[in-house]
């Protein structure tokens, strides 16, 4: 009797709202009040299933321009059935709504009106966040109290308009212990095929979502696909896919994961920036691997002459093109991963 107790699934209870075993809920919950009053809430989702197992937090569109985050994971959580879910499915699917509203990185309105008071202004960068501080931090400070309920978590990313990564699972720092290990082990689970493990830029540095979670003992990482301020079908299927690949890892839902031909597990980006300004043509193809001295890209100026020939500065992985026509010198062209 006390083993078939243990199998029994509690309800769920997340700010405020239960769902029964076996449930599916989707609701709001308030975030942000705007000038006029206005509240600002959060879409979310929560999944209960029938049995024990592990709760997930899964998030996406917390920068507006990030379209293709939205709809995979929407899609992916469409094809759950709870009466096969064990465990439960805490989900937001757009994590900063003004930005979506914006269809901009950040919500843009907030921050042109007082932007030294709306600094930082990408909630992506500042949790675990202040319940007291600006715009940014509220929101992630209202997020991170959800995903510390949570055992483990996935952020979910394009890159902003302008660019276009292969699906990639970036990780917090490696050397954060035993979370940051589990979060890498999520992380094959997920079977993008890409996987960078950095230490150094952006993705590891404090104030970024999974570093905090992971710290806070609920590992995470950063899973990037698609291009951004476009959706692409084709990304939202892969990107779901994945999804589903990692609740299948995390016993959490019924069926085989879909693996990858082979995973490239990378130990860092290089960016690589115009030094002329001009019209930006691509030559290699997305995923593709290339050797130190290959072209890369070129750049024409205004009257049809070269003005660059981008190489590679090493061996790599060309992981995220840019997708603008034209590029001001000093913007980024490409980006290789190094194996």
């Amino acid at each position: 009797m006390d083993d078939q107790m243990d199998d029994v699934m509690d309800d769920l209870t997340i700010e405020g709202f239960t769902v029964g075993p076996g449930q599916r809920l989707k609701t709001r919950i308030p975030a942000l009040e705007l000038a006029d009053g206005t509240l600002i809430s959060l879409p979310l989702i929560l999944i209960n299933g029938v049995r024990p197992g592990p709760r997930i937090y899964i998030g996406a569109g917390i920068h507006g321009d990030e379209v293709n985050s939205v709809a995979l994971v929407t899609k992916a959580l469409a094809a759950v059935d709870p009466g096969d879910l064990a465990g439960s499915i805490v989900c937001v699917p757009v994590q900063q709504p003004l930005a979506l509203q914006a269809d901009h990185r950040l919500p843009l309105a907030q921050y042109l009106k007082s932007p030294l008071d709306q600094v930082p202004a990408d909630a992506w960068t500042c949790f675990p966040g202040d319940a007291n501080g600006n715009i940014a931090q509220v929101m992630a400070a209202r997020l991170f109290g959800l995903i510390t309920q949570c055992d483990v978590a996935l952020d979910v990313h394009t890159p902003t308009r302008g660019g276009k990564y292969v699906p990639i699972a970036i990780l917090p720092h490696h050397g954060m212990g035993a979370h940051a290990k589990r979060a890498e082990q999520l992380a094959h689970e997920l079977g993008t095929g890409w996987i960078v493990r950095g230490e150094r830029g952006m993705y590891v540095s404090d104030g970024i979502l999974c570093v905090e979670a992971t710290r806070a003992g609920v590992p995470c990482f950063t899973f990037e696909i698609g291009e951004g301020g476009r959706l692409d079908l084709d990304f939202v299927e892969t990107g779901a896919q994945c999804v589903l690949n990692l609740l299948k890892g995390l016993g959490m839902i019924p069926g085989a994961r879909v693996e990858p031909k082979v995973t490239h597990v990378m130990r860092d980006f290089v960016g690589i920036r115009a030094t002329h300004g001009g019209v930006l043509v691509t030559e290699v193809e997305l995923g593709q691997a290339v050797s130190k001295g290959q072209r890369l890209c070129r750049i024409f100026d205004v009257f049809g002459d070269v003005v660059e020939e981008v190489v590679a500065p090493v061996d790599g992985l060309f992981v995220r093109a840019t997708t603008l026509g034209t590029v001001s010198r000093g913007e980024r062209v490409a980006t290789l991963g190094v194996v």
